[in-house]
């Protein structure tokens, strides 16, 4: 039996000296039989592993669990997972070991993958904030051209030269109002110098050719005096290529004239500053009614807005989305206060995000600034996705260091953990813990003649079986290791934990799984040792509790196995 035992199975005297080795621990430690025995434990100890002190201690305490690091003769070192019982007869202790250097080194791979998703997070959260503090500072730039602009802005249709919008600097410099440059097409060409005519029309035919135009040339005012100016102008086309517009502005620069380099620095700064705005800003009276409209090009929501009438925020705008715009304008005019707020808009056939601010102006208008922040919710996205991620890269990688990879149940592992928190509360609350452990009768032969494969499917059935049985939320079912399978039932009377062994039992026996090469049927069975205790409050750890049944489920397989036996109370 101590050969045929699948599990590295060593017995070593008094002295630490292996006396006997199973074919598993030869495997192990990679030495034949008689090269193992007579040889030392504490040779296979790392240096400063403190071998005499660990032997005092195991011989001590009759018992230990734990890992250990070994090395080979070979160079090569092992983690192993071991279990000792000390005196198993007179002067002659048992150890298993079991190999989990595969596991650990899993494990060191799960935690560099999580280290490495969280450095992700990290990395794009970062990104975001940058984007974040880039928004800012556009919005700085609109406050700063909102308190400086002075130039003259209007657009033209790109055909006729209709005059399409013009602000009411125009009046200032030009002596005539917005209207009238809206109703009189050829006002704009009649106040410029005859000399400078010609350079602004053939300007205006190199902008099919997407060029803009920087001119500086004369005009004559309403009242005949004369000014210098400084035109700038651009096409502007539609998502077909089609133009739709002249875009442009003039600025008076006669009292820069003699300056002529300051102008010039003056006016690039001011067109920088132009171009890099990306924010649609209007003026809004409390009816809804659009006073003022500047663009920057990047929102082209809404059309051109006719001089003899304004236009209402309704028009070219979602009803819904209009209704909300207007709420936050009768909000931020009857608090005096600055309001804001986002919302999805389609434009163009491409889902949009937008944040609008509104400034109280007066106690009938409002500044209403619109700037595009789909960039912005993107990074936000792409943040929840990469944390989505994460958690679910973690749910797993908790799942596979719990769960039992071949019979989907509670490993060791699970199972180690939960038994120290049940045991803590039967403690506190002092009520009873039973432990049953149990194992596959002459599951060796099984696998050997049936094959790994059914041998693998047959832990899984009997591992469903056992689920099946044990359905309390507190109950768990686990895989102790190999064939060996354990129930950990808080709250559990002694009879109780008999009534489950039955039910395994009879629902095993109902299975009808076929073993010809087993000793006591012709099906499979199991063999079990339980034991039900109560801890009391000097009782501070369950090892007693796991080597108590594991005696009786030794007891069991004596008796000759598919039984039952129950192990001593702890005293």
């Amino acid at each position: 039996m101590f050969e045929a035992a699948l599990d590295t199975m060593l017995i070593v005297d008094h002295e630490g000296v292996c006396i006997e080795a199973n074919r598993a621990a030869c495997g192990l430690l990679e030495l034949p039989r008689q090269a193992l025995v007579g040889r030392q434990i504490a040779d296979f100890l790392l240096p400063g592993a403190n071998p005499e002190g660990l032997w005092q201690g195991f011989v001590a305490a009759g018992q230990m669990r734990g890992d250990l690091l070994l090395r080979l003769d070979s160079g090569a070192v092992k983690t192993v997972e071991f279990a000792a019982t000390a005196h198993i007869y007179p002067k002659h202790h048992l150890a298993i070991l079991r190999d989990i250097t595969e596991r650990k080194r899993t494990e060191a791979e799960r935690n560099a993958l999580s280290h490495q998703l969280e450095q992700w997070v990290i990395s794009s959260s970062e990104k975001l904030q940058r984007t974040e503090a880039a928004l800012r500072l556009q919005q700085q730039r609109v406050d700063s051209i909102l308190n400086s602009l002075e130039c003259v802005v209007w657009s033209v249709h790109p055909t006729t030269l209709e005059t399409i919008y013009v602000n009411a600097a125009a009046e200032v410099l030009y002596g005539y109002t917005a209207e009238a440059f809206l109703s009189n097409p050829s006002l704009w060409f009649s106040c410029i110098h005859p000399e400078d005519e010609p350079l602004l029309k053939a300007d205006i035919r190199t902008l099919r050719d997407d060029t803009r135009i920087d001119r500086e040339y004369r005009i004559f005012r309403s009242d005949g005096s004369q000014r210098w100016v400084r035109g700038q102008a651009r096409l502007v086309r539609n998502a077909a290529g089609q133009p739709t517009r002249i875009d442009g502005t003039t600025t008076d620069i006669s009292d820069r004239k003699q300056a002529e380099l300051a102008l010039q620095n003056h006016q690039a700064t001011q067109q920088a500053i132009l171009d890099a705005i990306p924010d649609l800003m209007m003026r809004v009276n409390k009816n809804g009614d659009i006073l003022n409209l500047i663009s920057g090009g990047e929102i082209t929501l809404y059309g051109p807005i006719p001089g003899d009438r304004h236009q209402s925020v309704y028009v070219s705008f979602p009803h819904d989305l209009a209704d909300q715009r207007m709420h936050y304008v009768q909000l931020a005019l009857v608090t005096g206060t600055r309001q804001r707020y986002e919302h999805a808009i389609e434009i163009n056939g491409e889902l949009r995000y937008e944040e609008s601010r509104v400034v109280p102006l007066s106690q009938d208008e409002v500044l209403v600034i619109v700037r595009d922040i789909t960039d912005r919710k993107q990074a936000e996205a792409i943040q929840a996705d990469l944390n989505q991620k994460l958690q679910r890269v973690n749910a797993e990688l908790n799942r596979l260091a719990t769960v039992d990879g071949l019979t989907e149940i509670a490993n060791r592992r699970s199972f180690d953990q939960a038994l120290d928190l049940e045991w803590q509360r039967a403690r506190r609350q002092q009520k009873s813990l039973a432990l049953i452990l149990c194992d596959i009768d002459y599951f060796k032969p099984y696998n050997d003649n049936y094959g790994h494969l059914a041998g693998d499917d047959c832990l899984r059935q009997v591992a469903q079986v056992l689920n099946t049985v044990v359905q309390r939320p507190g109950d768990l079912v686990a895989r102790y290791g190999g064939e060996e399978f354990v129930l950990l039932l808080p709250d559990t009377t002694l009879e109780g934990a008999v009534g489950i062994i039955e039910k395994i039992q009879a629902a095993i026996a109902q299975c009808h799984l076929p073993h010809a090469y087993s000793n006591v049927a012709r099906v499979i069975t199991l063999s079990f040792g339980v034991v039900c205790h109560r801890p009391s409050v000097k009782e501070h750890s369950p090892r007693e509790l796991v080597h108590r049944t594991d005696l009786a489920l030794y007891q069991a397989k004596a008796q000759g196995r598919n039984c039952y036996v129950v192990g001593d109370s702890l005293s």
